[in-house]
């Protein structure tokens, strides 16, 4: 078997700090097809602070989140292109949380000595391509040396009109409780990396090749998950949901914060947890519930939202990816557990804690 040439490695003292900014800069640059987001851009790249204006009449959303690696991802088998969608996608499915749309991204990053030139250009390739397909522009962010990982840090900001934006305090007493796509997936797809990973460390040889076909679409998505920029367009125009959340830390978790938000209670229904058969089968090969998946699996960037019956049934004409998992209930009922038997129990918190135990 031919050897396989080992990428290019520059190293980052070769080009220094203003010589990375501007290759930074070339891998993000504004387009032709960024005209409506570069035509409000006064200063992106190259000064203290980017400058740009603000539609009229639109409340501005800005929002941020960090990615740390060994806790959020591990570079063994997350490409520095993965790396990058990710990066942007987590944030912009915040601003689809609150009804609204991305505009602009700040992008800083931590980076140790073990990462290249040629790595932080293929992150940035991935963070474009993200931005591009989502309607963000790249315009600025920070970049320094760390002694141990690489963390990234992205702040978006993004626009609704003052009527639209939505909170996680308003679900009501008899509305559905929806989710988009499917859930469990990410986390099945997690497992797959992971045991591919150690399988490859067991084997003490470089002939080792993973089997990660079977899994192609828990892999993506786990590793280029879609935010649901295409439901916030929606629910700013015509379709009114009444309390809405992103599904980054479980659906359990999720569930959780809207009722405490919105001072309700839930039954969520087993038997409508949208799963596809790929999360089940890596389910069944670990032993492991694809239902608890589902609940408490995380990094989804799905939507969670409560909505009346009367805008549901407009809501499925427009959109057919959408699924009831439950019915939002009066405080006093807590939130339930509703089982395919029809026995109900109490839905435990659970989900990704940073600091739990």
């Amino acid at each position: 078997m031919p050897d396989t040439p080992l990428p290019k490695h520059t190293d980052l003292s070769s080009i220094g700090e203003f010589g990375l900014i501007r290759r930074i800069d070339e891998l993000v640059a504004t387009r032709a097809e960024d005209a409506d987001l570069s035509a409000n851009l006064i200063k992106g790249i190259g000064d203290d602070a980017a400058v740009f204006k603000t539609g009229a009449g639109k409340l501005q959303l800005l929002t941020t989140d960090s990615l740390v690696e060994g806790v959020h991802f591990d570079l063994t088998y997350t490409s520095m292109k993965h790396l990058g969608w990710k990066s942007i996608v987590a944030s912009i499915s915040d601003i689809a949380a609150m009804g609204g749309l991305p505009r602009y991204a700040l992008v800083a990053l931590a980076i140790p000595q073990k990462i290249s030139v040629e790595m932080v250009e293929e992150f940035y390739q991935g963070a474009a391509f993200a931005g591009k397909k989502h309607a963000c522009l790249i315009i600025g962010g920070d970049t320094a040396a760390s002694l141990s990982g690489m963390m990234v840090t992205v702040t978006i900001t993004g626009e609704v009109s003052p009527e639209r934006v939505r909170y996680r305090s308003g679900a009501k007493p008899g509305d559905y409780l929806c989710v988009s796509g499917h859930l469990g997936a990410s986390v099945a797809g997690l497992k797959i990396l992971q045991r591919e990973k150690t399988r490859f460390a067991e084997s003490g040889n470089g002939e080792f090749r993973p089997k990660l076909d079977p899994y192609r679409e828990v892999l993506e998505k786990h590793l280029m998950p879609n935010p649901r920029r295409d439901l916030a367009k929606i629910f700013a125009g015509e379709i009114d949901v009444n309390a809405l959340i992103d599904i980054s830390d479980g659906l359990a978790s999720e569930v959780g914060h809207l009722c405490a938000q919105s001072n309700v209670g839930a039954a969520v229904w087993e038997h409508n947890l949208p799963l596809i058969a790929a999360t089940q089968l890596v389910a069944g090969e670990f032993a492991e519930s694809a239902t608890e998946y589902a609940l408490y699996g995380g990094e989804e960037y799905e939507l969670l939202f409560s909505i009346s019956e009367g805008e549901f049934a407009k809501l499925e004409r427009l959109s057919n990816d959408v699924t009831v998992v439950g019915r939002v209930t009066e405080k006093e009922q807590g939130i339930r557990w509703v089982k395919e038997s029809g026995e109900e129990l109490p839905l435990e918190p659970g989900g990704w804690n940073h600091f739990g135990r």
